[in-house]
């Protein structure tokens, strides 16, 4: 199922045409993972194309999945602002005991947001803020 996600993710569509069903077919993939599609996928996560990524972690707001919590831990990582941006935006649906350890136990998160709110536009400010809402306890 990984190679399946990994050639969709990279095919070319309009935005409207991603937004509308191309993420729920890939999010319907991603409910299909099993643990080795989940570890190819973490493999591999961070050489992939910053739009190929963006696209994945659109899909990635289930609230009871460790696996996409690390995969968006691992997205963090990477030297994007709006890809950061949508990261803590998919962390904001983990919004459970799961989600909220993950989150306590990784406090550069929360450090990261703080010192990029100031410099972002209203709606992503409320993004972030809700987000430090959520988790900063």
């Amino acid at each position: 199922m990984y190679k399946d996600l990994d050639n969709f993710l990279y095919e070319e569509t309009t935005i409207n045409s991603w937004y509308n069903d191309g993420f729920l077919i890939a999010q319907d993939m991603l409910t299909q993972f099993s643990s080795e599609d989940w570890e190819e996928l973490s493999k591999n996560v961070l050489n992939k194309p910053l739009e190929w990524q963006k696209k994945l972690i659109y899909c990635l707001d289930n609230d009871i999945n460790e696996n996409e919590l690390n995969i968006i831990a691992k997205m963090l990582t990477i030297n994007d602002q709006e890809l950061f941006d949508m990261c803590i935006d998919s962390l904001r649906s983990f919004n459970n005991e799961i989600g909220k350890e993950f989150v306590l136990s990784n406090p550069s998160f929360i450090k990261l947001v703080k010192e990029r709110i100031p410099y972002v536009g209203a709606a992503t400010q409320k993004i972030l803020q809700d987000f430090l809402d959520k988790f900063c306890l």
